[in-house]
């Protein structure tokens, strides 16, 4: 045993001896860092290069310098909130470094923080009171925060210098500009023009000042000026079209183009300058080949993205999905095409998928409006209410008077049920003429619902003039008509919507709740069916079921509803209505006998299981139905249904321990299908059981919006009013699940619920 132990320690010390040798000091080590992390910036290579200056400053986490170079790096990034971090730790180990300070005064600016820029900036001048950036900035956040005269005092004073600056003159001119010095504005361009005889920027805006004052001819002198003194700047030329273009100056516009292309044939930007004017026309066709030059010269971000939105304009989101997406690969920053793909994803009904397109820009520019929007749209798809509320108001915050941001305030109220709150955004917009049809539409509805039927009228004529044919404008004008008693005239419009809209359940639910009362039911299911023939869809056939078997004809009913499953096999709701009607109708024996020879027969096949967990819970055998769905989920972790009903399952068992199950369930059933309305009630359910009553408001509101007759789910959305202390409202839909004809398990707790409301408790 020695003898070995003996060879063993003589074949670890030349290894030891050998790594000594080799070993670095602590700074060789950073030194080292800190050349890789130079060599990954040549590269742009920030993410490896933002490791590399990490390393450093674990090795010395005081290195104010590398603080700010990685800032820098994190800008670059897009992660400003990290970029902040670091600056902010540089001039807390060095209170005199300018250049963190001044990106910090720079981050707050764009933030919209000019409180903290103004501190910031004051920190500079204390120890550098001629530091003309600081000076600049701090009449930056002085002209934003409403302190005009003194922001304007500090220009004046920095444009005494012999030469000031160009950005100093330019920014001092947009400062005119805001507060009507408009003559001051051109008098300071014309003696910069002479300090800058070759700066085209200064030219420029003198063209856009005398644009404004409809002064065309000397706009038109200045432009071209701007253009003659940089005119082997691709950008100068650019511009001097763009003038041209917007003043329908169109010979010029097509003579420059060419001019640019021969003088730059190896930049894309006239082509696609050309490309935007074509889309402008309507020649789509001609704005993507000239789109698809632009990229075979230099295969852009811009390119691409000009594309993409092309191609999205033409109607062809799977192409323009494409295309974005090859984007992101190559420039994970692309904040545009980020934004256009989440845009398609939420089209495509998926919330989840845009909130991971969005993940990056969430983090670091949360509030900006074209971020926040589609954000807190994918939250309220996903039923978050609360999370998309708080979004909107904080960059409502900043960006007080962005229609966008007001139009899904809109939205947000409208969904929790607080319709007067709804109809107060809509108002705002309309009276702003930032009202676009969708919120027009909500500003229908909620006003129909809270009773004031003139305002309602005027939403609906606005919609008529906008989009006449639209669905907002056809259901909004059957609502009217409904509201009125009109019933024929409600009809009227309700065909019209199915005519155009046969894909659409909506139109199709509208025209089956009106036509029985205006024509047979014979002639409403042969109406149904030439919809079905424009758009066979599952919905449409299970309408025509449901009248069938109102008319009595049980099995053709029967037959429509097996087709529907046939056309929608991962629609949840199909096998609901299936197990209800196998109810309904005393089959369910027959049934169960059915499925359950199937899943012996087949145990894959999990379609059969679904009926016979649904059959089996439908006859109260919930310890069956619970047995069988968890049998599907170990096969298919992700079944909506059998993750739906498990989780109302548990839900409905009371043991508060079953609660974060029944959410997590829920929630996998709801990511699949974010506008299914049973289980947004299932959802909304859980919620309310686990407190979170404004988010459950939220899921019923979607429930009830897709099925208003399912007792149940009015229900459930009077206990959220109830907890809410809003009892008038709740009556209300507490009497429609009341008075509704179909049987439902709650009954006697919604009568409970009546009497408690009537007594003025609450639950």
């Amino acid at each position: 045993m020695k003898r070995f132990t003996g060879i063993f320690l003589a074949l670890l010390i030349p290894g030891l001896l050998l790594a000594g040798g080799c070993s670095k000091s602590p700074e060789e080590k950073r030194e080292a860092y800190l050349r890789s992390a130079q060599s990954y910036m040549e590269k742009e290579k920030y993410a490896e290069a933002a490791i590399e200056f990490q390393n450093a400053l674990q090795i010395a986490p005081d290195d104010a310098q590398t603080l700010v170079t990685l800032g820098e790096i994190q800008l670059k990034m897009m992660k400003a909130s990290d970029a902040y971090k670091a600056f902010s730790r540089a001039v807390g180990i060095d209170p005199r470094n300018t250049k963190a300070h001044e990106y910090l005064t720079s981050i707050q600016l764009l933030a919209r923080k000019y409180d903290l820029a103004e501190k910031q900036a004051s920190i500079i001048l204390e120890y550098e009171p001629e530091n003309r950036k600081a000076q600049e900035m701090l009449a930056q956040a002085l002209f934003q925060s409403g302190k005009q005269k003194e922001a304007v005092a500090i220009m004046d004073g920095l444009l005494k210098d012999p030469k000031p600056l160009e950005a100093t003159i330019i920014n001092a001119v947009q400062m005119y500009m805001a507060t009507g010095r408009v003559e001051d504005a051109l008098a300071l361009l014309s003696s910069g023009s002479s300090l800058y005889p070759e700066s085209s920027k200064i030219r420029f805006l003198a063209s856009d000042i005398y644009a404004f004052k409809d002064d065309i001819k000397r706009a038109r002198e200045w432009a071209e000026d701007a253009y003659r003194v940089e005119g082997d700047n691709i950008n100068a030329g650019i511009a001097l079209a763009r003038f041209y273009a917007g003043h329908r100056m169109d010979d010029l516009f097509t003579a420059l183009i060419s001019e640019l292309k021969a003088k730059f044939p190896n930049d894309p930007s006239p082509y696609l300058l050309e490309s935007g004017i074509m889309q402008q026309k309507g020649n789509l066709d001609q704005a993507i080949a000239l789109a698809e030059t632009a990229r075979k010269i230099e295969d852009t971000t811009a390119a691409k993205t000009v594309i993409a939105q092309l191609l999205l304009e033409k109607g062809d989101p799977s192409g323009a999905q494409k295309i974005l997406a090859e984007t992101l690969e190559k420039d994970p920053n692309a904040v545009t095409s980020r934004v256009m793909l989440a845009r398609i994803y939420l089209q495509q009904d998926n919330p989840q998928k845009a909130l991971d397109t969005l993940d990056t820009l969430i983090k670091s520019i949360p509030q900006r409006p074209d971020v926040a929007v589609p954000t807190a749209q994918a939250y309220l798809m996903k039923g978050d209410l609360q999370k998309a509320r708080d979004l909107v108001e904080k960059s409502l915050q900043e960006y007080k008077d962005n229609p966008a941001l007001h139009g899904t305030m809109a939205k947000v109220h409208f969904m929790e049920g607080k319709f007067r709150e709804a109809l107060s955004e809509v108002t705002l917009l309309a009276d702003n003429s930032a009202a676009t049809p969708d919120i027009m539409y909500i500003g229908a509805l909620s006003a129909l619902r809270t009773g004031q039927t003139a305002q309602a009228s005027s939403y609906v004529e606005s919609l008529k003039k906008s989009s006449p044919d639209s669905w907002q404008a056809l259901h909004s004008q059957s609502l009217i008509a409904l509201s009125k008693g009109d019933k024929k005239t409600a009809y009227r419009y309700a065909e019209k919507a199915v005519d155009l809209f046969p894909e659409k359940p909506q139109a199709l639910t509208l025209f089956t709740s009106i036509a029985p009362s205006v024509i047979s039911n014979q002639e409403t299911i042969q109406k149904i069916r030439g919809a079905c023939q424009k758009h066979n869809s599952s919905y449409c056939h299970m309408i025509v079921a449901r009248l069938m078997e109102t008319s009595g004809d049980v099995q053709g009913a029967l037959s429509e509803m097996k087709e529907a499953i046939r056309l929608g096999p991962d629609d949840t709701s199909l096998y609901h209505a299936l197990a209800q009607f196998y109810a309904r109708n005393n089959m369910i024996r027959q049934a169960i006998d059915e499925y359950e020879g199937l899943v012996h027969a087949k145990p894959d096949d999990l379609r059969a299981a679904t009926m016979l967990a649904l059959l089996n819970q439908s006859q109260g055998r919930v310890s069956d139905a619970k047995k069988v769905y968890s049998y599907i989920l170990e096969r298919d972790p992700k079944n909506a249904l059998a993750a739906n009903n498990l989780s109302w399952i548990l839900v409905q068992s009371g043991k508060s321990s079953d609660l974060n199950e029944a959410l997590r369930l829920a929630q996998i059933a709801k990511d699949q299908f974010p506008e299914d309305a049973r289980i947004a009630d299932t959802l909304g359910y859980v919620y309310l059981r686990k407190g979170l009553i404004e988010n459950a408001l939220a899921q019923f509101q979607l429930a009830v919006e897709k099925l208003p007759e399912e007792p149940s789910i009015n229900y459930h959305m009077a206990l959220a009013l109830v907890e809410l202390s809003r009892n008038p409202e709740a009556r209300k839909y507490v009497e429609k699940a009341l008075d509704a004809e179909a049987a439902f398990d709650e009954r006697q707790a919604a009568q409970e619920l009546m009497a408690k409301i009537e007594s003025g408790g609450s639950q």
